[in-house]
């Protein structure tokens, strides 16, 4: 016998999403996923927003729309689509929807979504973005230039001496190329007091290594969940933000946009063999040292201040 046809009943869209997030989908989620969808999933309930819209009237258009308004929070945005595209399968398989409400929908994005931070921004994080070691994260990424995939690759056998000065290798995964980065006098100092081990650099509280993927989830989960980190959270300050950060101290530092190219291998042109290799080591070197004197400088300046 056939089954008979269901009836999706008449209700709101806050009722499909109040009724994932208690089922045991929902209970099977990570903690961290838990807490970033629930927070999204909150926001997108309210009946000004989504929730007070019909399930036989909420469709993509009102979720693109929805997606649009955060579009300055692209760490925000991101998240919450992922946790609509859940809700819509777990919903329409239940016979909650009663079509799609997901489908073509895009995360646009502001233009300056990766703007860089300031320094009393990278400072505040970090002071507080303590948990699973993310703060050390951005502390290597303000002073590498780096983007997060490859920091989350960083291992401390891949740090090497060159005329006395620390660096590392790098190979970046999205152009393949190999670069030495040397570090500035903050971030070795700040490494000195990191305990050592084979393997990674940083890793998460459980001794886990971080996955880009991971790194992306977990930043606007503490950055709008800690007290302290109010402020970049209403910049909607997104981690690779830090690059651009780099970018400019270098310049304020007086190199020049060849030497900051070398340092952080910006250029997709330049080629991986070991001529290039060697002179984007000499540029390198040039770069750290106008900002290890920049830095110095307004240490001092700063101090004369207080007085």
């Amino acid at each position: 016998m056939r089954p008979s046809l269901h009836r999706i009943e008449d209700g709101l869209f806050s009722d499909v999403i109040r009724k994932f997030v208690a089922s045991a989908k929902f209970a099977a989620l990570g903690k961290s996923t838990q807490e970033g969808w629930a927070r999204e999933l909150r926001l997108a309930e309210t009946p000004e927003i989504l929730g007070g819209v019909s399930v036989h009237v909420i469709r993509p258009a009102l979720v693109q729309a929805f997606l649009d308004g955060i579009a300055h929070l692209p760490g925000k945005q991101e998240m919450a689509l992922k946790a609509l595209r859940a809700v819509e399968k777990w919903g329409m398989v239940r016979d909650l929807l009663p079509h799609a409400i997901t489908t073509g929908v895009e995360i646009v994005g502001c233009r300056d979504g990766h703007r860089p931070w300031r320094d009393d921004y990278v400072t505040l994080a970090e002071q507080h973005a303590t948990r699973h070691y993310l703060n050390r994260i951005i502390t290597l990424q303000a002073n590498t230039g780096q983007r997060g995939s490859d920091i989350v690759k960083m291992r401390w056998q891949d740090i090497e001496m060159l005329q006395g000065h620390p660096g590392i290798n790098v190979v970046q995964v999205k152009t393949s190329l190999t670069i030495w980065v040397p570090f500035t006098q903050p971030l070795i100092q700040a490494m000195a007091g990191w305990e050592r081990q084979p393997g990674y650099i940083v890793r998460r509280d459980n001794g886990l290594p971080w996955s880009r993927k991971r790194l992306s989830t977990e930043w606007p989960i503490i950055r709008d969940s800690v007290t302290e980190l109010r402020p970049l959270a209403e910049a909607g300050l997104v981690l690779h933000g830090l690059r651009a950060t780099a970018c400019i101290r270098l310049s304020r530092a007086g190199a020049t946009t060849r030497q900051i190219s070398d340092w952080i291998g910006m250029s997709e042109k330049m080629v991986c063999r070991y001529t290039r290799f060697s002179e984007q080591r000499v540029n390198a070197m040039a770069a750290v040292v106008h900002l290890d004197r920049y830095m110095a400088q307004k240490t001092d300046t700063q101090a004369v201040e207080k007085k």
